[in-house]
């Protein structure tokens, strides 16, 4: 997909499992051509453009690679790599992965354009930045987005400046909190669908006619990852809840932002249900190696797992040997099934499948191992796509012998994968539910 910006033609690759699969989402549009006026009006007053960009929320990376591009054919020996920086990140490990394919392709160099799978406001500790610019996702929860108003305003160096983009019937609850927050409002533009706002501690860039002032130091710092996410950073917090499947009790903190946090999904539901039916004549013993659950959402299956296994086996799941092993391109579906796993041995990893991945899936497994003795997954695959294929590949090399592995999916997915069943595998069972099935398999 091309993109001009600043007399650049870019070109982009974009993704049907990423948001604007069709095009450069207008919002996306709308902020850089704000972004490229203010720019001319700062090289007018004789201003630097910024060195150190964040952007937020990438997505395929349109933003942050635009700017790199701009940046650097300025010719300013300043600005060249060593002194410019733009980091892209995104909650997505797909979303890292084509910003990173898409630098490529447009010839933004490695030490200028780095990609990152972090929160919305993530990052190194300490980290400034001359701009902070973001497609700002109204899914997020308006609680990240109050809290992205006010961290990001305090992650600004010394005349530095938030760029965001914000669906309309978003646009008083941002210009709310940007008041609350007591942080100017330099400039702010409508649009048909959007408007862009910017904002920032004053310094050597003039604010907008009119605009208030209030003195503001900031003092937070980037979002922390490590599984204390839901503890340290209570606007992630959606709420608690106890939940009862398949007659076993368990509760969960759920976040914001990451599906299923009123109720466990269909997919989840319908894999608790065919576990139990295979628990009697497959899972004997008391114990387990290690366990991978592939896509935990917010961890309903891992911390319904814990206590049926307690349950069924009169002892606590704990006693894995090895413990549990969580992957998912979503780092915030990580981050809350780790928490909610605390006290547990918990290894997270994103990526992005079980083939592409299976490396450092199997790399966190003791070395006598290198195999889990369960597999629970619950896949999305991607429009317009063929995954089944390295889906098997990875569990094949994954699972060890005598293994289980577990696929909850919909019902018309489920069905392409299980008629691509490979040799070596029997099928031990399967289930329906509500549009969506489960389906169990053994390695011979």
């Amino acid at each position: 997909m091309p993109f001009k910006f600043r007399g650049r033609v870019f070109s982009f690759a974009l993704s049907h499992g990423l948001f604007s699969s069709a095009g450069i989402d207008k919002g996306t549009a709308f902020l850089l051509q704000v972004l490229s006026r203010q720019w001319d009006a700062m090289q007018g007053h004789g201003l630097p453009l910024p060195r150190q960009v964040l952007d937020a929320g990438c997505g395929v990376g349109v933003i942050g690679i635009c700017i790199a591009g701009a940046l650097l054919a300025q010719g300013d020996a300043a600005l060249l790599p060593g002194s410019l920086h733009v980091r892209c990140q995104d909650r997505d490990e797909l979303a890292k992965t084509i910003t990173l394919y898409n630098a490529q392709k447009n010839r933004i160099p490695q030490e200028l354009l780095s990609g990152h799978t972090e929160p919305l406001l993530g990052g190194p500790l300490h980290a400034r930045w001359d701009l902070i610019v973001s497609n700002i996702p109204a899914k997020a929860g308006k609680p990240v987005l109050a809290d992205f108003i006010l961290r990001s305003a305090a992650l600004l160096n010394p005349g530095g400046s938030v760029l965001i983009v914000a669906v309309n019937p978003l646009a008083d609850f941002v210009r709310a909190r940007i008041a609350q927050a007591k942080v100017p409002l330099r400039y702010d533009e409508q649009g048909k669908e959007h408007r862009v706002f910017m904002y920032g501690p004053l310094g050597s860039v003039p604010p907008a006619g009119g605009s208030p002032v209030y003195p503001f130091e900031g003092t937070l710092e980037p979002v922390q990852g490590g599984g204390h996410v839901l503890r340290d950073y209570p606007m992630y917090h959606r709420r608690r809840g106890d939940y009862v499947m398949e007659g076993v009790a368990y509760s969960l903190d759920t976040i914001q932002g990451v599906a299923d946090f009123d109720t466990p999904g269909e997919a989840v539901q319908v894999a608790a249900k065919l576990m139990t039916r295979l628990q009697g004549k497959k899972l004997g013993g008391s114990s387990l190696g290690s366990i991978l659950i592939y896509e935990p959402g917010q961890g309903h299956f891992p911390r319904w797992f814990l206590e049926y296994w307690a349950k069924e086996k009169k002892r606590a799941a704990a006693s894995l040997r090895y413990g549990w092993v969580l992957f998912s391109r979503n780092i915030l579906a990580l981050e809350a099934s780790r928490y909610n796993m605390s006290q547990e041995t918990v290894f997270t990893i994103p990526g992005l499948d079980l083939s592409i991945n299976r490396e450092s899936l199997a790399a966190v497994l003791e070395p006598e191992s290198r195999a889990y003795d369960l597999i629970v997954g619950f896949p999305q695959f991607v429009p317009q796509t063929d995954r089944v294929s390295h889906l098997w590949e990875g569990i094949r090399e994954l699972l060890s012998p005598g293994g289980i592995g577990i696929m909850a999916l919909p019902a018309s997915d489920a069905e392409r994968f299980d008629r691509k069943k490979p040799r070596g595998f029997q099928r031990l069972g399967d289930c329906k539910r509500h549009g969506f099935r489960a389906v169990g398999y053994g390695l011979l």
